[in-house]
């Protein structure tokens, strides 16, 4: 399973940071980051009661701030370890 961006109790910014590639894909992911966040049971908020989290939108949602900042690897859960905002 991928890790969350959450690194350091920092959440990715709303607005794309310096760097960022691709502002589009940014704040697409970014909203989909907002939208799927775990709930105190282990389910993810908007996906409950369907899927424990992170749900495949949430992964998604990692893979592609860290695409857009112009991190590539083979898998997703790849691209986002160690990564800070």
């Amino acid at each position: 399973m991928p890790e969350p961006l959450n690194a350091g109790g920092q959440t990715p910014p709303i607005e794309p940071p310096t760097g960022c590639t691709s502002t589009l894909i940014w704040r697409l992911a970014r909203r989909l980051y907002a939208d799927h966040q775990p709930g105190p049971d282990g389910w993810c908020l908007n996906c409950r009661p369907a899927i424990l989290y992170p749900c495949v939108a949430r992964q998604l949602a990692d893979f592609g701030l860290a695409t857009a900042m112009g991190h590539t690897a083979a898998a997703p859960h790849l691209a986002n370890k160690g990564h800070h905002w």
